[in-house]
């Protein structure tokens, strides 16, 4: 099907970027091809003293439409299209009076360019390509005849071709542009997809990764894989940020910014009265130290004690501009990256004594972008919107009634603990310094073991009278046994979604043991 290398005789040139495309052109025009070309293009290769045939010569018609009717015709697509060597393809095109075309150049309208920097909508559709991708497509599919070139970083291929042959195109080098070919329009369809979407506050089901947008990444989780970032061209975020200094960022160090940045958010998005400062601290994908303080530096001392030896080398995230106090606390310690909407000036000074810390500006996650989260399995991928659920119902499930007071740090918790893997267990507390995480289970197949993690983590870190604290659970208790180890522990207020088959088992066991329990009657899993 490949074939064998093809004489390049006719060549239809319409680029948007002209791009090294002089000397393409030149080595053409030097090798005695005819070239056909339109609109800009033509112009470019007329002031470059570049003969060319007017597409209209081709096609019988003009341009027409403010440009919209250039490359579109019959004439064009079958000189493409029709099959070389096939006896009756090559007797209808001799009947038509339809002549080969060999290379197609052709790189579309920006429209990525244009959709970022413009609020016009006319402007935006104006730069849909449609005669474009209908050539680059043709040309593809009858790559076994027809070269199709689609960047400029594919010229000094062709061109290196030319040479090297006497004036063809090997059958290799057809297919890779025909491949790459596919890709560019793939992408090119996708992004007007996705900004539709955009525009028109259409639920998102457009995802665009790109061989082309794919920026290489230190390492894979492992230093034996490779990976790749592929930033969203219209929703500025994480993806496409540029630490302020420090190493190269890796794939780990760019999953757990993320659910730094995610969690951190969701707190401060509760908007508890006093306390608008919120730190977030990311061990392994899992929130190791959450809390909310009246200033950052106060957030931050909390939530590295609700667990100091998991953020030693932990990934952090602040809601709020960090100073010059908190740098100079994390002078003495251990951390990969850090994240925050701004930095002063003396902050960055201190960091700087720091040359390998990556520090990233972005602006506080509020879920607004609505983007979708994506995970491969065997043969294919698992798609779902973000977890964005917040819990407004409250419903006392006990003898004992959740006290009123306890109602922000419920939600807390509930924000908290959605965002550690489950089965999730966490144990929030409240005092004079704010909200925070004082120990956690998590990520384990069996929520007796996440529950004794907690209370242990929490006892480990200083806190023996549990009395006053809230106990969070992201799924329900699947049996009454969880309840026994809260109330040895001294768990006095649970918060769980209920709904399961021993609710009413769960509910005794807590009146026995003077326990106040409420359901909200949302589950939130993160596996």
């Amino acid at each position: 099907m490949n074939g064998g290398p093809v004489e390049i005789k006719r060549a239809l040139i319409s680029v948007s970027d002209k791009g090294g495309l002089e000397e393409l052109a030149a080595k053409l025009h030097s090798r005695k091809v005819e070239i056909i070309s339109s609109g800009g293009t033509g112009k470019f290769l007329q002031e470059r003293g570049i003969p060319f045939t007017p597409v209209e010569k081709v096609t019988g018609n003009p341009e027409a439409f403010g440009g919209r009717m250039k490359t579109l015709s019959f004439q064009i697509s079958s000189a493409l299209l029709f099959r070389r060597g096939h006896a009756e393809d090559e007797k209808q095109a001799k009947e038509l009076k339809i002549q080969p075309i060999d290379l197609v150049v052709c790189n579309l309208y920006p429209f990525e360019a244009t959709a970022k920097k413009s609020k016009d909508w006319d402007e935006i559709i104006e730069n849909i390509d449609i005669g474009g991708p209908t050539m680059i497509r043709a040309a593809a599919k009858n790559y076994a005849s027809v070269a199709v070139v689609t960047g400029p970083a594919q010229y000094g291929m062709v061109i290196r071709d030319l040479n090297e042959t006497g004036g063809s195109i090997r059958p290799e080098t057809r297919q890779k542009l025909a491949l790459e070919a596919f890709r560019h329009t793939a992408e090119y369809d996708s992004l007007i997809a996705l900004r539709m979407e955009r525009e028109w506050g259409e639920e998102q089901r457009t995802i665009s990764i790109a061989p082309r947008t794919g920026q290489p990444l230190r390492y894979g989780e492992n230093p034996h894989q490779k990976s790749w970032v592929h930033p969203d061209p219209f929703q500025p975020g994480l993806a496409g940020a540029v630490p302020l200094q420090g190493k190269e960022l890796s794939y780990n160090n760019l999953l757990d910014a993320d659910a730094a940045w995610r969690s951190c958010g969701d707190i401060a998005a509760l908007g508890v009265k006093g306390y608008p400062a919120a730190v977030s601290i990311i061990k392994h994908l899992s929130p190791c130290g959450l809390a909310l303080g009246k200033t950052p530096l106060e957030a931050l001392e909390t939530a590295w004690a609700g667990d100091p030896v998991s953020s030693f080398g932990g990934i952090l995230c602040f809601n709020a501009q960090v100073g010059e106090d908190v740098a100079k606390w994390l002078g003495t310690k251990f951390v990969e990256v850090v994240v925050a909407p701004s930095y002063t000036e003396e902050a960055k000074k201190v960091f700087a004594a720091k040359p390998n810390l990556r520090i990233l500006e972005l602006p506080p996650y509020t879920g607004a972008d609505k983007s979708l989260m994506v995970r491969s399995i065997s043969g294919g991928w698992v798609v779902q919107q973000e977890d964005e659920g917040v819990d407004a119902e409250f419903k006392p499930a006990t003898g004992r009634p959740f006290p009123v007071e306890k109602a922000d740090l419920a939600r807390f918790g509930v924000m908290a603990c959605k965002h550690l893997k489950s089965n999730a267990i966490g144990i929030f507390r409240a005092t004079d310094k704010g909200y925070s995480m004082v120990g956690a289970g998590m990520g384990n197949p069996n929520r007796l073991v996440s529950m004794k993690q907690a209370v242990d983590k929490a006892h480990e870190n200083g806190v023996k009278d549990l009395s006053d604290a809230v106990l969070v659970s992201d799924a329900f208790f699947p049996f009454p046994d969880n309840i026994g180890i809260a109330a040895a522990a001294g768990i006095r207020y649970i918060v769980q979604p209920g709904g399961s088959v021993k609710d009413k088992e769960v509910i005794a066991a807590c009146n026995d043991s003077d326990i106040a329990m409420t359901f909200t009657g949302r589950r939130h899993f993160r596996h």
